[in-house]
């Protein structure tokens, strides 16, 4: 205990408050009223956190059923990812299938081939269960946080349980997505992996500087999942191969049909349904990237607020710059070999995890007051960069074997070092607050018999909560007022306003 959180930053939780933006009208006018009756079902004796592990859980049975009926996220005898309105794909060149170790195990699990998997696809109800499971997830994560305001429960123990359980389904609900969308191993879902992790770091950046977690009027968490369900289940009416059609011939506007098309002097790319998708989703990123920096530019000191002061927070990234690039690295090296097997599932899962590992470490930062966790803070960043060098210069994977070796130890010693972190921080938030992680503890009142104070109390009294922190790269304390919306005070503090 004390690896992450030591002692002497242990009173800086007694800091923690709770803020946010939220001005999605769907969010506001739609969801929150249902949000508001689906956590009446719920008994008050009911840990927050478990809501949120409940949810997960739905996310952990999509992706093993994923696995089970379609390991390679495509459907159909085509190679992965020729769409039907041509074979030009505007980045990355059509993929192929090569079975794998993993393949081969689901062969052997169900009796079918590794033809009939092609052709037969997964069936179309697993993509209904997709949906499904995804918006309860959304929802279960949407009303923890009304749970524990309801029971008298919330604190920093839950911010860093929700953030880690949606940084994992990051990882899997993009999986899930890439399957439902056709995309197969293809370079357009690891794409479509870095545009979600980076969503989700920025999100996560933007509030360790500001102070305060904020959705746009069209955010992941709400707009996009809502888009990303109902990609689920057209899926399940249509199937996947309906993404590979083209946006002309969708239209009924192909050239060949069309003669205002046929007669230009170039060629009119009949750009796929999913192609075009992941087009509009870059879009989104860069607008994200500009308003999170734009966010944290406006948490600057006013006194000393230009541009040349956003170097240092833009610095503070390079950590996750380095480890997207060493994965990528370690993915073109044996491309060959991790993306265009199933192999790349557990690849994906090792990226994910690390991810997530990175994250957390980010948030306890955020929670703790302490500064952004450095480079040599990140085990997982220094096991990828050692296994994109060793891809390239080819010391230990030398062969298939030795490459899905490597892999798989990857994994596996990332999930022992994330399973460590989060026992050890979860350990220490609960002994200081003296409280149950899934399970509302109930202790005595103040002065009632067999009442003891827990560490938070005591400190509390103490007043250690209004100790100054003395330390640099800590970002200025944030005022919050539970009214209005944020805006910058001449502290260079982002402050909500009442009548704004």
């Amino acid at each position: 205990m004390g690896i992450y959180i030591p002692s002497s930053k242990r009173d800086r939780l007694l800091k923690y408050k709770y803020s946010s933006t939220d001005l999605s009208l769907t969010s506001r006018y739609i969801l929150n009223p249902y949000w508001n009756r689906l956590v009446l079902l719920f008994p008050k004796n009911m840990a927050p956190n478990a809501i949120t592990l409940l949810g997960l859980s739905l996310i952990f049975l999509n992706f093993l059923s994923l696995l089970y009926y379609n390991p390679t996220l495509s459907t159909g005898t085509k190679p992965l990812h020729v769409s039907k309105g041509g074979t030009w794909d505007p980045l990355f060149p059509p993929t192929s299938t090569h079975p794998s170790i993993l393949s081969s195990f689901f062969t052997w699990l169900t009796g079918r081939s590794a033809a009939d998997l092609a052709d037969q696809g997964a069936p179309r109800w697993l993509y209904w269960t997709f949906a499904v499971g995804l918006f309860m997830y959304q929802s279960l994560d949407a009303i923890d946080g009304k749970q524990a305001r309801r029971t008298g429960t919330s604190g920093p123990l839950g911010e860093l349980f929700d953030h880690g359980c949606d940084a994992l389904n990051t990882t899997l609900g993009c999986l899930l997505c890439a399957s439902s969308l056709n995309l197969g191993l293809s370079w357009w879902t690891v794409a479509s992996l870095i545009a979600t992790h980076c969503n989700f770091m920025l999100t996560t950046w933007e509030e360790f500087h500001t102070g305060t977690l904020f959705l746009s009027a069209f955010s992941g968490p709400v707009e996009g999942i809502l888009l990303i369900v109902a990609i689920f289940a057209v899926t399940g009416f249509k199937g996947p191969q309906l993404w590979d059609t083209g946006v002309l011939t969708a239209l009924g506007l192909h050239p060949s049909t069309n003669s205002l098309l046929a007669s230009l002097p170039f060629q009119v790319k009949d750009l796929p349904i999913n192609d075009l998708f992941l087009c509009f989703s870059a879009i989104g990123l860069l607008f994200n990237i500009v308003a999170a920096i734009h966010n944290v530019y406006l948490s600057l000191p006013a006194e000393s607020r230009n541009i040349l002061h956003l170097f240092r927070p833009l610095t503070r990234l390079s950590p996750y710059i380095i480890h997207t690039a060493a994965m990528l690295s370690w993915l073109h090296s044996r491309e060959r070999l991790l993306l265009r097997t199933t192999l790349f599932i557990p690849f994906a899962l090792f990226w994910g995890i690390s991810f997530a590992h990175h994250v957390q470490l980010l948030i306890l930062a955020h929670l703790t007051k302490s500064p952004f966790p450095a480079a040599w803070k990140h085990p997982l960043l220094l096991l990828a960069v050692l296994a994109a060098a060793d891809a390239h210069f080819g010391i230990v994977q030398t062969d298939k074997t030795s490459v899905k070796h490597v892999v798989l130890a990857c994994l596996a010693i990332g999930t022992l070092v994330y399973a460590h972190f989060v026992w050890e921080v979860i350990g220490d938030i609960c002994a200081f607050y003296d409280i149950g992680c899934l399970t509302i503890k109930r202790k005595p009142a103040p002065g009632a018999p067999g009442y003891q104070p827990s560490p938070a109390e005591i400190a509390r009294k103490q007043g250690k909560a209004d100790e100054p922190i003395k330390e640099d790269g800590v970002p200025l304390t944030h005022e919050v007022d539970k009214t209005g919306r944020k805006v910058p005070t001449e502290a260079g503090v982002l402050k909500r306003q009442k009548g704004e």
